[in-house]
């Protein structure tokens, strides 16, 4: 246990260095967070199967040697050696499967209930026709090679587009459960695992997340037992075929079935020689059949024998072992028949290429006896007992609070070291039993560790001098918050799918801390696409969010402030409303943008918006008091009752306190908004009502934001006669945005043009501009009027006159020529913006709204000209 306890820390250090260099490194661009060194093997391995495709056809004789001689003989060994979690992050075939998720359109089905709990009958039927399949056509053709390697890179996209996860991975791929019969119940050594970093909870039991986990799980089901007692049989009868075939052990370890370019036109036919025989003493038999009984003799022959040797042996087994665990037996003789099937393999797999060369032989099978040495003894001594101890001695470990030692390498050394600590033994072990009963809750709640079996975990308390009364106070314990939280169907999953909804979590969380730092504004399509990527229902949602309002309390506040950032927005609008002036009605606007985002972060959040378009209730945006506060109680219904409660307090109390302040409390209430135009602009107008006091302006000098940095330094009381020079930033904002085709541009859009635009002051018969003059300037009228000619010939006639909100040399911009017109101020002079003619093309780019204006405004003209001449 010591040695283990060990080894799992330095696992655990070192992939904490392999999640550091990851991270530095920007993650893969397949999905799966791996180093930077297993990426390029796996575009290497990516490159090598899409090579061997294109050679198979440029050299179709030679094909089946490579393939079936070389690449797929080391594969086993690879996997073995490597382990399974890095062969995950390197298989082409995964790679090819994964497209659709780099491509955007990864599928959404999950597999049912039958697949999921019959998937290794399927799988093992698909790797079954695989090898048939071979016997037929693509031993030692390369056209059929080419066809079968393309066909299947075409399987694992068209099951990535349907699918979710992976789901090609886990219940279609034919090595996929040689992958795992061969690594289970976990490899030589220790590697990070190779789930995905958006886990959609595509399987039960999931070996990229926990391999071992995942094995004893399954262990003792039917179909796990069928597979693996049948498949070294199966490997047997396949190579033994090639003698049944041909009558001499020549035809296979010579090579020649790696160059019978089609084969398979005879493969269907009975044979008649010994190129085409089926079986050579009964050559009439087509080879398909004969091929196909063989393989599945061989494999139910297999499965026979290791059944009735676990019926016979199984009950010793058991006894020796002291224990009434089943899973126990079962282990041992699954891990017999993938010792048999690796041994079975190797003692023909590569022979024809390996003979080629004298002596290499030899060396190869001592490597392979080796290898299958060390994972036969390392699998011997595994039992899920001790998988239940050792996940439970890592979660103990890992809760280690003394900050100026490591960490201990056993729990006996861990118990000591706290008892040293701690101030009396009393206090020692009631803190060590508080650890111990943390860490059974968290294993028992992520499902690794079955409750039963922590009853038999005996010498893990011993070590941790934890009597069995103990024991059973702690487990009498989380009986009651079991019972208490028996509602909570977040707490009641497998793990796979509490990985899905944890980072599904994070990323839910850095969307929330994004809108925070962007005024409270919520994307929507990002959560949308957060829960299609993950598979998350909104009741999911739901229950994540409630998770992240307890843990987190920056996304807690968040979602509390929404009624009151709501309620003082629609307040502060209704005091407003008796003011006409500009600044006035320009806040409103933002007030109502800041009021619907609030109300669209608050159906976003607990997913009430996402994927129910219309029939998504609308009622917090109602002007009417009750009819929001009806919404929001409809609405708190999705959440536990305390923080419904604390929901719909928080909306009351903001509603009370603001129907109690004054215009100017309101007012500045809102120079703390998260929205930087919204306080410029509530600045602004304080100072145009006669409101603002000097302690405004101070505060918001230092504001962040150079907006309302510079409207705070013009608005102070030395500034007036600068303000006469220059207007400020936020003046054309306002002046713009009271004008009709600048009213659907956002604020930043009308900010960036308030920026290029400079205020011109005219006097009366002053020009603004010259018929046949090249500019590219366009004035929007801010106050008084201008008049427009254009002269016809040596007469000079009017055209029209323009008014305050009216624009001026938008054609100049739009079509670059010469002035089509004078432009001469009138009677009691003009007030105007002159905006720069880029800005300008940018705005009508950024809204459809502004373009429709000019054309309305362009209309009027022209139906001006044609009705005065």
């Amino acid at each position: 246990m010591s040695s283990q306890v060990s080894t799992s820390r330095k696992g655990r250090d070192r992939g904490a260095k392999a999640r550091k260099g990851r991270s530095e490194a920007g993650g893969s661009p397949g999905g799966l967070d791996t180093p930077i060194w297993l990426r390029w093997i796996r575009r290497i391995a990516v490159a090598v199967f899409l090579g061997l495709i294109a050679f198979s056809v440029v050299q179709p004789q030679l094909a089946g040697r490579v393939l079936w001689t070389v690449a797929i003989a080391v594969l086993p060994l690879v996997i073995v050696l490597i382990g399974y979690h890095r062969w995950r992050m390197i298989c082409p075939l995964a790679t090819i499967a994964q497209l659709p998720t780099r491509w955007g359109r990864s599928g959404q089905r999950r597999a049912g209930t039958w697949l999921q709990n019959n998937y290794y009958y399927v799988v093992f039927s698909i790797f079954l026709f695989c090898l048939w399949l071979r016997l037929v056509a693509t031993n030692g053709d390369g056209y059929a090679i080419a066809i079968f390697l393309g066909g299947a890179s075409v399987a694992a996209v068209l099951v990535g587009l349907v699918f979710t996860g992976r789901s090609w991975c886990h219940y279609v791929c034919p090595v996929s459960f040689v992958e795992k019969l061969y690594t289970e119940p976990r490899g030589l050594q220790e590697t990070e695992n190779s789930q995905c970093p958006k886990c959609t909870a595509c399987k039960r039991t999931c070996p990229d997340i926990n391999e071992e986990n995942g094995y004893w799980k399954e262990a003792l089901t039917d179909p796990k037992r069928l597979v693996y007692f049948s498949f070294p049989g199966v490997v047997l009868a396949f190579y033994v075929y090639y003698f049944l075939q041909a009558g001499t052990w020549d035809y296979y370890f010579g090579g020649r079935w790696t160059g019978e370019v089609g084969l398979y036109r005879t493969a269907f036919l009975p044979g008649h020689d010994a190129a085409t025989a089926g079986l050579y003493f009964w050559p009439q038999v087509p080879r398909a059949i004969a091929a196909a009984g063989t393989l599945l003799v061989g494999g139910f022959t297999s499965w026979t024998l290791f059944s009735v040797l676990e019926r016979w042996l199984g009950p010793i087994v058991q006894r020796r072992s002291a224990t009434d665990d089943e899973s126990r037996s079962r282990h041992i003789f699954l891990s017999v028949s993938a010792f048999t099937a690796f041994v079975c393999f190797y003692s023909f797999a590569g022979a024809p290429t390996l003979r080629l060369v004298p002596g290499l032989p030899h060396f190869f099978l001592i490597a392979v006896v080796i290898t299958a040495t060390l994972f036969m003894v390392r699998r011997f001594n595994r039992s899920q007992e001790m998988f239940a101890e050792e996940t439970l001695a890592k979660k103990i470990i890992a809760r280690w609070q003394w900050t100026d030692r490591e960490p201990p390498k056993d729990l006996r050394e861990a118990f000591l070291i706290h008892t040293i600590r701690s101030e009396s033994r009393a206090e020692a072990q009631a803190e060590m039993l508080g650890l111990y009963k943390d860490a059974v809750r968290e294993v028992v709640e992520s499902g690794v560790v079955e409750r039963t079996e922590l009853e038999r975990l005996e010498s893990l308390r011993s070590k941790l001098h934890i009597s069995a009364a103990d024991h059973e106070r702690v487990m009498a314990d989380l009986d009651e918050e079991q019972r208490a939280l028996i509602s909570d169907t977040s707490r009641q999953i497998s793990p796979e799918k509490r990985l899905q909804l944890d980072t599904y979590s994070q990323a839910l969380a850095v969307i929330f801390e994004r809108a925070q730092k962007n005024g409270g504004v919520l994307d929507d399509s990002a959560i949308q696409r957060l829960q299609q990527d993950f598979g998350v229902t909104a009741d999911e949602h739901t229950a994540v969010f409630e998770r992240l309002m307890s843990s987190r309390e920056g996304i807690a506040e968040h979602m509390f402030e929404a009624p009151g950032t709501i309620e003082r927005a629609v307040e502060t609008m209704r005091q407003l409303s008796s003011h006409d002036g500009a600044p006035a009605t320009y806040l409103s606007r933002l007030l109502r943008r800041r009021w619907q985002r609030a109300a669209e972060g608050l159906y976003q959040s607990l997913g009430a918006s996402v994927g129910e378009g219309s029939r998504r209730d609308e009622g917090l945006f109602s002007l009417e008091t009750e009819q929001r506060r009806e919404a929001l109680v409809r609405l708190s219904g999705r959440l536990a009752d305390s923080s419904a409660e604390r929901l719909l307090a928080a909306h009351e109390r903001v509603r009370v306190e603001q129907q109690a302040r004054s215009l100017a409390d309101s007012l500045r209430g809102h120079l703390q908004s998260p929205d930087p135009y919204v306080r410029a602009v509530t600045l602004y107008t304080l100072s145009a009502l006669g409101l603002a006091m000097e302690g405004d302006r101070r505060v918001l000098l230092e504001d962040g934001h150079p907006l309302v940095s510079e409207t705070a330094a013009a608005l102070s009381g030395n500034s007036h006669e600068a303000i006469e020079r220059k207007a400020t930033t936020v003046e054309k904002m306002v002046a713009l945005g009271s004008i009709g085709i600048f009213d659907s541009l956002q604020p930043e859009e009308i900010s960036r043009l308030a920026e290029s635009g400079q205020e011109c002051r005219f006097e009366a018969g002053s020009t603004l501009c010259r018929e046949g003059d090249h500019g590219e300037e366009v004035f929007v009228l801010l106050d008084g009027e201008v008049k427009i000619y254009r002269f016809d010939g040596n007469e000079e006639r009017l055209l029209g006159i323009e008014r305050s909100g009216g624009c001026i040399g938008e054609l100049a911009v739009m079509d670059p020529a010469p002035r089509a017109a004078t432009v001469i101020a009138g009677e009691s002079g003009a007030r105007a913006l002159s905006l720069d003619g880029q800005a300008f093309k940018n705005a009508l780019d950024v809204s459809p709204a502004v373009s429709y204006g000019i054309i309305r405004t362009l209309a009027q003209r022209l139906r001006n000209v044609t009705i005065g001449s």
